[in-house]
């Protein structure tokens, strides 16, 4: 069989050991995708993805020299790894992948480049606009972003980038949150759960990194990677909750009202090192948080989204569609947790 050119002959995945690239690396291998390696940030951590079979290499992304032999042999990079220093260590890793001559970096990116509340132009990559709104994570990625397209735009980098929307399924941040208020026997919702919900299933963006791996036409582009249809975050929670028994008591939440709350009472910094080294001089002089009296304000501005994103553009661009729906996802990560569940027994 003659190999395919576009195809990559080995990937450098960042964030390897998390929700999203962990379930990429297990879909590669099932699949029979590109050979590819793990990037870690500790050797104990390599050593026990490389027991388990997989290819993995320690190096931290704050620091540049360990990079070069981190890349050795890629050609591709698949950039999903975040935290609280996410803009210097993208610098790091696309200044590495330049020297290294990659032939393609696929960075993932998110819908909250465009903010907790964007407006209805935000709904199409066309009209979508990247800007600064005094949140450290959508500030954070949106600076991410900008470094990554900037190399591309230099001709430095042939660049990808995907906006996820809410991944969940198989284990995800989401449902977790749902199930672990179920199990305690109380769901808060927002306004009813009308808020809107861009959900899409962890396997569907994985073929959405697997497709811009080889396809030429989304060279350069950015576009969100998201279901053909958003649900309400009241479907949302209601589908996972229904998974504990007994059923958990429903309580209804204004939205104003909490919003209001963290208007006069804004929530500390939780990134950076300043903050962090703050909190703990702070708590070692015996001071301890408030506790607030509704949920906190990313949740309130996540669960009252205004608007639904279009995936037309990474349809067309990609050659890629969703395959799973809400019913299937919810269905499928029943039986994952069910067979999760009997695996920890």
């Amino acid at each position: 069989m003659t190999a395919n050119p576009a195809r990559p002959a080995r990937c450098l995945i960042t964030g390897a050991s998390g929700y999203i690239g962990g379930r990429l690396r297990e879909r590669l291998v099932e699949h029979g995708g590109p050979q590819h390696v793990a990037l870690v940030r500790s050797p104990a951590a390599a050593a026990a993805m490389r027991a388990g079979g997989g290819a993995a290499v320690a190096a931290d992304l704050l620091e540049p020299q360990s990079l070069a032999s981190a890349l050795q042999g890629c050609d591709t990079v698949i950039h999903l790894a975040h935290g609280d220093r996410g803009p210097q260590a993208t610098r790091h890793l696309v200044e590495a992948a330049v020297r290294q001559q990659v032939r393609r970096f696929v960075h993932i990116s998110t819908m909250s480049v465009h903010g907790p509340a964007p407006g209805p132009e935000a709904a199409h990559e066309a009209a979508a606009r990247i800007g600064r709104y005094g949140e450290p994570y959508s500030d954070s990625k949106a600076e991410q972003e900008e470094i990554v397209q900037a190399a591309h735009d230099r001709g430095d980098l042939s660049v990808v980038i995907l906006r996820p929307t809410v991944v969940y399924g198989l284990g995800g941040h989401f449902e977790r949150q749902v199930l672990a208020q179920a199990r305690a026997g109380e769901v808060t919702l927002f306004d009813g759960g009308s808020g809107l919900c861009n959900a899409v299933f962890v396997d569907d963006v994985c073929d959405a990194i697997e497709a811009a791996l080889v396809r030429d036409e989304a060279l350069g582009e950015a576009m969100f990677v998201t279901a053909d249809r958003a649900i309400t975050w009241g479907e949302f929670i209601r589908a996972f909750a229904a998974q504990v028994e007994p059923a958990p008591r429903f309580v209804d939440l204004s939205a104003a009202d909490a919003k209001r709350y963290w208007a006069e009472h804004p929530p500390e910094p939780v990134g950076g090192i300043p903050a962090r080294v703050w909190r703990k001089l702070k708590r070692l002089a015996g001071w301890q948080p408030p506790v607030a009296p509704w949920p906190p304000l990313g949740r309130v501005m996540r669960e009252t989204f205004p608007i639904a994103f279009s995936n037309e553009k990474a349809r067309r661009l990609l050659g890629w569609a969703p395959r799973v729906d809400f019913p299937q996802g919810v269905a499928l990560t029943r039986d994952w947790l069910r067979a999760h569940a009997d695996a920890a027994r």
